[in-house]
């Protein structure tokens, strides 16, 4: 099946979301690594630190939910994507099987949409009011990706690849020099301790 030009741009933003989620994660896996060494910054730079992990939390947080519990019609989500391309691989073949759904944990979903409706899009609430680890946004990312790439598996197009474990493993390098070069070198270079 070559997927048409919207199933194909649907396919593309999925993705771009899914790996900007890891590079989420990396990033804010690399500032924990160097919160080891956070004695070592200026206040100021550990200001910007700071601002810069709430910023890639909540980005975290609302890339899952556009990807997988946004509920508008219009919305490009992994189990919408997984339906049309159902829809098109039963109009050729109405034996076709089923492409295995991944469902978010329950507390999960229910923490991320309060968080999309009363945080993320109001403020209406605190930090305090929900509290959601990165490594439980990082297995609820897997999952998706794991639905994502059985979907990708069943599309006989050769410009659909399935999200491997080595285009992550390539994000988290990157970011990881990234941040070293940025919050390492910087400092190395153009701070001095009297800042």
């Amino acid at each position: 099946m070559i997927l048409d030009e919207q199933l194909f741009r649907n396919y593309n933003e999925l993705a771009d979301m899914i790996l900007q989620g890891y590079q989420d994660v990396a990033i804010l896996n690399s500032f924990e690594q160097m919160r080891k060494n956070q004695d070592k910054f200026p206040e100021t730079v550990k200001g910007v630190a700071n601002h810069f992990i709430v910023l890639c939390q909540k980005d975290l947080a609302l890339t899952i939910w556009k990807i997988k519990l946004d509920t508008n019609p219009n919305a490009n989500t992994v189990s919408q994507f997984r339906g049309k391309i159902g829809q098109e691989l039963r109009k050729s073949d109405p034996t076709a099987g089923r492409i295995k759904k991944y469902n978010l944990d329950s507390t999960l979903e229910t923490e991320l949409t309060n968080m999309r409706k009363r945080y993320l899009a109001h403020t209406d609430m605190t930090r305090g009011d929900s509290k959601i680890k990165i490594s439980e946004l990082e297995s609820a990312l897997n999952g998706i990706r794991g639905e994502f790439n059985a979907t990708c598996s069943v599309i006989d197009d050769d410009r659909v690849q399935q999200i491997t474990e080595g285009e992550i493993a390539r994000v988290n390098i990157g970011t990881g020099i990234g941040m070293n070069t940025i919050f390492h070198k910087g400092l190395d270079e153009n701070y001095s301790s009297d800042l």
